[in-house]
């Protein structure tokens, strides 16, 4: 064995290289330092700052006008973001007339929000808080009247356009501010109503010669969009259109405006409306491009106020049936209680889906219920899916009718009644949905009662509850309550 000649020179050769050893230590800690930073430099950075523009878009769509604004001011990125079409596209004003000085007004609001973001405006809705009086109505039109015409300025393209309860029948529109509002609906309307798919004039309550006058201006600029065979307007809303005193349906001019309307699928408006010739037109005009029936949901209310005396033949619904066979009627009725006029409504040859009837808080000792349940109703046994019932029958009982209904209805699935019931009424029904005899879906009840107190009914409904909690919670959308009538 050899040894080293000197033992301190070998020990500080070992001292050299584990202070190599060392050195070479430090600079591996130093390598992966720099690995770790350059991760860090490499991972998203977190932040508003940071949030993709989809995300901002997002949060900015919940924002008020005045807090858009501010954020629009934090940095340009959010500025730019905040010009995003998406977030304009859609517009409410609620039009009440109520003046502030702390703010400005809605009306100077709408006309500066048309002039910065009509362009991008897509679907709008204009709701009318009606005016209290003249001076506050002629704000109402000059204000509709710069706003159409600054949306018409911006290229403005409108696909959804609602007007609803300017109420033009009320004594503070005086005639020469109706007539300049009606001249600047129609004359936007003419002009800019081939874009539309969805109009809603519901509430506008106009004269009959005006309400022509605002049709055929639709009516003219759909035109052009039939004749390039594109789709116009298919859903168009003129419930309470006109004023409720009117019986629209003698005036031979409806029915001709309505036949220009091709392509309908959705259709809303009065009974007062309603006549052989309107069907016909419809049958004519409601055609799809591809050569089918294109009405498919044709709502009508009508009212007790309302001209409803008019006879209209079955075989006018059966053939607007036949060219629509997709078609739905849903109607709904309001204090109409006597039997007889409800006959000559509910014709058995409707292709009836939804039926409202309505009583209100109106009774009569000698007026029945019991008629139109027994004999009207079942006539659609095999369409009718949706009814709705809201009697005031203090004076009779019609649970064993309104459950024969149910059970003669093979495909209802939704029922709503208020009305004077007893409880075992709402029992006897679960235990028939648990036996698979209904297809119910829906089952909502407020059960009148002439008490102030309600607590037994309370406790009843509880019961009724517990016995078929678990067909309810699994199954159905319910509910059920006591009401005092007194």
């Amino acid at each position: 064995m050899d040894y080293p000649e000197d033992p301190e020179e070998q020990f500080s050769e070992n001292k050299n290289v584990e202070e190599e050893g060392d050195d070479k230590g430090i600079e591996i800690m130093d390598e992966d330092e720099e690995e770790g930073e350059v991760e860090e430099d490499k991972k998203p950075k977190l932040g508003w700052a940071n949030l993709p523009d989809v995300c901002l878009r997002q949060v900015f769509w919940w924002l008020r006008d005045r807090d858009r604004v501010k954020a629009a001011l934090v940095c340009h990125h959010w500025h730019h973001v905040m010009r995003s079409p998406s977030l304009w596209r859609v517009r409410n004003f609620n039009f009440s007339g109520r003046i502030s000085r702390t703010r400005r007004s809605e009306l100077e609001t709408a006309v500066c929000y048309v002039k910065t973001y009509g362009s991008y405006l897509e679907n709008l809705e204009i709701r009318f808080s009606h005016p209290l009086n003249s001076l506050v109505s002629r704000r109402f039109q000059q204000t509709l009247r710069t706003f159409l015409a600054s949306l018409r300025k911006t290229g403005g393209r409108l696909r959804r356009l609602t007007v609803n309860h300017m109420e033009l029948d009320r004594a503070a529109w005086c005639r020469s501010v109706r007539k300049a509002l009606v001249r600047s609906l129609t004359f936007y309307l003419r002009r800019e109503g081939s874009r539309l798919g969805y109009l809603s004039l519901r509430g506008a309550r106009l004269n009959l010669p005006q309400g022509l006058e605002v049709l055929e201006a639709v009516a003219a600029a759909q035109q052009h969009t039939h004749l390039g065979r594109r789709p116009g307007i298919t859903h168009l809303n003129l419930e309470d259109f006109f004023s409720q005193p009117l019986a629209v349906f003698v005036n031979p001019a409806f029915p001709q405006v309505m036949n220009r309307f091709q392509g309908l699928c959705t259709l809303t408006l009065n009974y007062s409306c309603v006549s052989d010739e309107l069907l016909a037109a419809l049958s004519a005009a409601c055609r799809s491009l591809g050569g089918g029936g294109s009405l498919q949901t044709f709502t009508i209310r009508c009212h007790i106020h309302e001209p409803h005396i008019q006879v209209v033949w079955g075989d006018a619904w059966s053939h607007l049936a036949q060219h629509c066979p997709d078609l739905r009627v849903q109607i709904t009725v309001e204090r109409i209680l006597d039997v007889d006029k409800l006959g000559r409504i509910l014709l058995r040859e409707i292709p009836l889906r939804l039926l409202s009837l309505t009583s209100c808080y109106f009774s009569e000792q000698d007026w029945s219920a019991k008629p139109a349940l027994t004999n009207l109703v079942p006539c659609y046994r095999s369409c009718l899916q949706k009814l709705t019932l809201d009697l005031n029958n203090s004076h009779e009982s019609v649970d064993e009718e309104l459950l024969e209904v149910v059970l003669l209805c093979s495909r209802l699935v939704f029922l709503k009644v208020w009305a004077f019931l007893d409880i075992s009424f709402l029992d006897r029904l679960l235990q028939k949905r648990l036996e698979k005899k209904t297809i119910l879906r829906t089952i909502k009840v407020r059960i009148y009662t002439n008490k102030n107190e309600t607590q037994d009914e309370d406790e009843q409904l509880e019961e009724v509850y517990s016995r078929y909690r678990q067909l309810i919670n699994s199954e159905l959308h319910y509910f059920a309550i006591s009401y005092p009538m007194l």
